[in-house]
């Protein structure tokens, strides 16, 4: 991971925030793990439908990411009350949930395989995910 250590004041704030970024992502390659064995459980050994099986799938990794980004990404900055956070964070990555499914939802109606549909909806959700936590659920 990039260290800030030695550089110039204007160049820690990005430097700070690319760490940051990098950490989320190790997070969030977790929580898609999580996701994408959910997933792929509840479709292809449980029998339900992707539409069905992606929310309880992607709650599932939300709940594994925010205590990885609770301890690790933002730790520095997990002051107060954490239901305030938790719900926040809840929210927030809803709408994170909602981007992932409907791209999911999209991406395999026309052909594509769901699993690697959901890794394209993953990844534009993790966008908006990441950018409002920031600033918002853990901010200063």
């Amino acid at each position: 991971m990039l260290s800030s250590e030695g550089l110039p004041r204007p160049v820690i704030r990005p430097a700070t925030i690319t760490r940051r970024f990098q950490k989320f992502l190790l997070v969030g390659a977790i929580g898609l793990g999580v996701n994408q064995g959910v997933l792929f459980a509840l479709v292809d050994q449980a029998g339900l439908t992707v539409a069905m099986a992606s929310p309880i799938a992607i709650f599932l990794s939300m709940i594994v990411t925010f205590a990885l980004n609770e301890r690790w990404t933002w730790n520095d900055r997990g002051h107060g009350r954490l239901l305030h956070r938790t719900l926040l964070y809840g929210s927030i990555n809803s709408g994170g949930l909602l981007i992932n499914w409907l791209t999911l939802v999209s991406l395999h109606r026309i052909g594509l395989d769901y699993l690697v549909a959901n890794l394209i909806g993953a990844g534009i959700a993790a966008v908006w995910n990441f950018s409002l936590n920031h600033a918002l659920t853990w901010r200063r």
